[in-house]
């Protein structure tokens, strides 16, 4: 199995093709659905995760250079 092309340790892929790739997704996914969820209660920080998912977390998902924890909010 090839080595994964995001930051990770070596051995670290398990069974799937590239498993970091497919938790990135799953994270800004559930992030989309709790900001979909919570939309409705309009707040500053609603403004502030919006921006925060739409720009800092993209960007995370797809830099293969980034670290394995996902940037804070």
């Amino acid at each position: 199995m090839t080595q994964s092309k995001f930051k990770r340790p070596a051995g670290f892929e398990g069974n799937q093709k590239d498993p970091e790739e497919s938790y990135r997704a799953g994270y800004q996914h559930g992030v989309r659905v709790l900001l979909h969820h919570i939309e409705t209660h309009k707040t500053p920080d609603m403004e502030r995760l919006t921006q925060w998912l739409n720009t800092e977390l993209t960007q995370w998902r797809h830099d293969t250079t980034a670290e394995p924890m996902p940037p804070s909010p």
